[in-house]
């Protein structure tokens, strides 16, 4: 690809503590009412101040839950399953030989803004992935947050970034607020299964930093290749693992690829490393060989940048 190509899409550059903004021209796509935001479930306030008592260290408190921790690994929390498993029949797959390699540390870039989820439903307990893409927002699947056969919207999710096993180097923090659009809630439309998680604050987001993310033409798509690493549900519980491949096919809201996933993870970043930058292209969500990702079209595109600039 060229650097003329590049620079011609509509993106948002990778930071690892604060967002630069790159974006250039591209014909807008026509938005439908799916892409519309879905009535705001906006969880619980995380947002307060710490009062002033004597003997009392506020930084210590502010600084509970985003420490490196060793955290067990429990049978139950072995035995969850992926978010996805109630809402589709065709699981994320293993296409031809596994050649899939195990990220261990994942505290370098880009491993750290990819994140282990536990979802809590009101039908239960699950799996998936997600992906900072601001100092509060974790980009993931649009099912990882509202699923219709586990109860309607999660209830909570706890979002551990660079998780390696029991090792949690960052922490983590418990999001209760959560974003999708009508075309996922309302319609369960495989094209529009994307959503957003919002934390409570920033300090893990600028912490580990976050990836771009950039609304590529089809002829930039094609054959490009691709990056994907996430939190797989065949694999011991925690720990993280990275494929790439080719792109080979590409529609007005999916894009396909061989690419070595399993259940669990979906809601994990599909991205193109150029020039040193990372963009997101596709936010990953199906099996089937080709295995898929809901593609970032313009209006995806802008719900992603509104959902990031809650960060800041």
């Amino acid at each position: 690809m060229s650097n003329h190509e590049s620079v011609s899409s509509e993106s948002i550059q990778n930071t690892e503590a604060e967002g630069d903004q790159g974006v250039s021209s591209e014909p807008e796509s026509q938005e439908t009412a799916d892409d519309l935001f879905v009535a705001e479930f906006a969880g619980t306030s995380g947002i307060g101040e710490i009062e002033s008592v004597a003997g009392f260290d506020p930084a210590r408190a502010l600084r509970e839950g985003t420490e490196a921790q060793e955290v067990p690994i429990t049978k139950e929390l072995e035995a969850l399953q992926d978010a996805a498993t109630l809402e589709f029949l065709e699981p994320e797959t293993v296409c031809g030989r596994d050649d899939r390699v195990r990220i261990s540390p994942a505290t370098n870039i880009p491993w750290r803004w990819i994140c282990q989820l536990i979802i809590t439903f009101p039908g239960g307990r699950f799996i998936g992935t997600g992906w900072f893409i601001g100092p509060r927002t974790v980009m993931t699947a649009g099912h990882c947050v509202y699923s219709k056969g586990a109860g309607g919207w999660a209830q909570k999710i706890e979002v551990i970034p660079g998780m390696d096993s029991a090792s949690r180097p960052f922490g983590s923090q418990v999001g209760t607020s959560f974003r999708s659009v009508k075309g996922w809630t309302n319609s369960t439309n495989p094209n529009y299964d994307y959503g957003a998680i919002i934390l409570p604050n920033n300090d893990l987001g600028n912490r580990v930093g976050y990836f771009g993310f950039a609304n590529l033409s089809d002829s930039e798509l094609n054959n490009l290749t691709v990056n994907n690493s996430g939190y797989p549900g065949d694999k011991p519980f925690g720990t993280q693992w990275f494929n790439a491949g080719r792109i080979t096919q590409v529609t007005d809201r999916k894009i396909y690829y061989m690419v070595d996933t399993y259940g669990g993870q979906s809601g994990s970043p599909v991205w193109r490393l150029l020039n040193g930058q990372r963009h997101g292209v596709g936010i990953h969500a199906y099996g089937g060989c080709p295995n898929s990702a809901t593609r970032i079209v313009k209006p995806v595109f802008d719900n992603m940048l509104a959902w990031r600039n809650l960060g800041f």
